[in-house]
C-alpha cells in the first residue's frame, strides 16, 4: 500500500529555498547573485545559487526551475519483518515552471513540468508496517512526473487545473505535517487508489475561493492505478476512457484567523468507480470514503523565532473492501526550539489506523500505531539533516513484534 505525499517533496527544506509548491507559481524567491561580495555557498538559498545570473534572468521572463534531492538511511533496530535490516535510498525531483503573465502577458497562468526518480532499497519491506515509515519508499522508478497548466480567474477567486498531476498537491494534505517521514501525515491512508506518489494521474480540478475564508475544490482523475496500471509513468490514454477508471474527490473548508493565529479546517469526500473485491468474496462496483484535515498555528510571536504549528487528520473507508477502516493522526512541528538554532525544526506525531474486521480480512491485530519524533538541523539554507525515530505498534497487523526504526534523512535544494 502506498502512503506518500507528493506534496511533501514540493516545499523546500525547512524554511525553504524557493522550490515550487502546490498551486499557482510559488517559486518566486530570489537567488543570491554569484558576484563579488554576495553570500557564499554556505549562506545562499540553493546549492547552485543564481547559476551565474541565469536564474534571475529566467525569472524575470517568468521561468523558474528547481531541483531537490532526498536521501534516507534507515535501520530496523528491532521488531518488524527484518530486525537489524538496513535500507539506503534516494529520490530526486526536478521541475520547471512558467508564469505566463511574466513570460508573454497572459495573466493568471502557470505551466509546470517535472521529473521524479527513486532508486535504492524499499525499507518498508523490513519494517512490515502498513502506513509506510519512509514516505519516499517505493520500487525503483524514473518518471515524467507532472505536466499541468493552471489558470486563475476573476482575481484568483476561481481556478482550473488540467494535466498530469499529483492530487495530493491540492487535496487531503496538512501543511503542518509535511516534514514528517511517515507517510500518513501526507494524506490519510484510508483513501484508496489516490492519484499521488508514485502514480500521479491525468485529471482536471476546479478551485473556488469564497467569501469569509471558505474554499471549495473538486477533481476528477484517471483512477486506473487500481487495476495495476502505472499512471505515474503513463500519459492521458486512460483518462475518462472508462467509467470504471475514475477517481473523484471534493473538499470544502475554512481558512481562518483566531487570536492572531492562522488555521484551516477541511472536509473531503472521495469516490472510486472501479471494481473492488470484497473480503467475503464478492465484488463492489465502487468504493468511497471521507476525510478531515486541520492545520492550526498554536504559537507565533513575531519577536521570537519560536513557533509551534499543529495538525490533525481523520479518515474512514469501507472496511468490506479496504484493509483500513479508519485513521486518526495528530502532531506538532516546532521551529526554533533550541535558542541558538532558530531555523531548526522539531516534530512529534502519532498516527493510528484500525484494520478491517470484516470476515475474510485476516488481520490478527485491531490497529497499527506509529509514533514519530525528529529534529531537523538546517545546516545551510539549502541543506538539512533530519535524524528520525519511529516506534510502530503492531506493524502490518499480522503478529509482528513492535518495530523501532531509526532514519537519517538528508535534503538538498539545488
Amino acid at each position: 500500500m502506498r502512503r506518500w505525499s507528493g506534496r511533501a517533496l514540493a516545499p523546500t527544506l525547512l524554511l525553504g529555498a524557493g522550490i515550487a509548491a502546490a498551486g499557482p507559481s510559488q517559486a518566486e524567491s530570489t537567488y543570491d547573485a554569484d558576484v563579488s561580495g554576495a553570500p557564499d555557498i554556505a549562506t545562499r538559498d540553493t546549492l547552485l545559487g543564481d547559476m551565474g545570473g541565469l536564474r534571475p534572468a529566467a525569472q524575470a521572463r517568468g521561468l523558474s526551475f528547481d531541483a531537490v534531492a532526498i536521501g534516507d538511511y534507515s535501520i530496523v533496530l528491532d521488531g518488524g519483518a527484518e530486525p537489524r535490516a538496513t535500507a539506503a535510498r534516494y529520490l530526486i525531483e526536478a521541475g520547471i515552471e512558467l508564469d505566463t503573465e511574466a513570460a508573454f502577458g497572459w495573466p493568471g497562468g502557470t505551466l509546470r513540468a517535472s521529473y521524479l526518480g527513486f532508486h535504492g532499497d524499499n525499507g518498508n519491506l523490513d519494517s512490515g508496517d502498513i502506513q509506510v515509515y519512509s514516505n519516499i519508499d517505493e520500487t525503483p522508478l524514473d518518471a515524467f512526473y507532472s505536466l499541468w497548466y493552471r489558470q486563475d480567474l476573476f482575481d484568483e477567486r476561481l481556478a482550473i487545473k488540467i494535466g498530469k498531476m499529483d492530487a495530493n498537491e491540492d487535496f487531503a494534505y496538512v501543511d503542518n505535517g509535511d516534514q514528517f517521514l511517515n507517510s500518513s501525515p501526507g494524506f490519510s491512508p484510508t483513501i484508496l487508489a489516490f492519484p499521488s506518489y508514485p502514480d500521479p494521474a491525468t485529471g482536471i480540478a476546479l478551485f473556488a475561493e469564497l467569501p469569509a475564508g471558505v474554499y471549495a475544490r473538486a477533481g476528477v482523475y484517471d483512477g486506473s492505478s487500481l487495476n495495476g496500471r502505472r499512471t505515474g509513468t503513463r500519459g492521458p490514454d486512460n483518462f475518462l476512457g472508462d467509467d470504471s477508471d475514475r477517481f473523484s474527490v471534493g473538499e470544502v473548508g475554512l481558512e481562518y484567523r483566531l487570536a492572531e493565529l492562522d488555521g484551516r479546517l477541511g472536509f473531503g469526500y472521495w469516490r472510486h468507480d472501479g471494481d473492488f473485491p470484497r473480503f467475503d468474496g464478492g465484488v463492489d462496483d465502487s468504493s468511497d470514503g471521507v476525510y478531515l484535515v486541520w492545520d492550526q498555528s498554536l504559537y507565533d510571536d513575531p519577536a521570537s523565532p519560536l513557533a509551534v504549528d499543529g495538525f490533525a487528520q481523520y479518515g474512514r473507508a469501507d472496511e468490506q473492501v479496504s484493509e483500513l477502516a479508519s485513521h486518526i493522526g495528530a502532531g506538532v512541528q516546532v521551529t526554533g526550539l533550541i535558542a541558538d538554532r532558530p531555523d531548526d525544526l522539531t516534530g512529534l506525531m502519532v498516527s493510528r489506523v484500525d484494520f478491517s474486521d470484516a470476515p475474510g480480512a485476516g488481520f490478527t491485530q485491531d490497529h497499527e500505531t506509529a509514533l514519530e519524533v525528529f529534529h531537523a538541523v538546517q545546516v545551510t539554507p539549502w541543506m538539512a539533516l533530519k535524524p528520525d525515530f519511529q516506534y510502530i505498534v503492531n506493524p502490518g497487523g499480522m503478529g509482528l513484534d513492535d518495530a523501532r526504526v531509526a532514519t537519517l534523512r538528508g535534503e538538498i535544494a539545488f
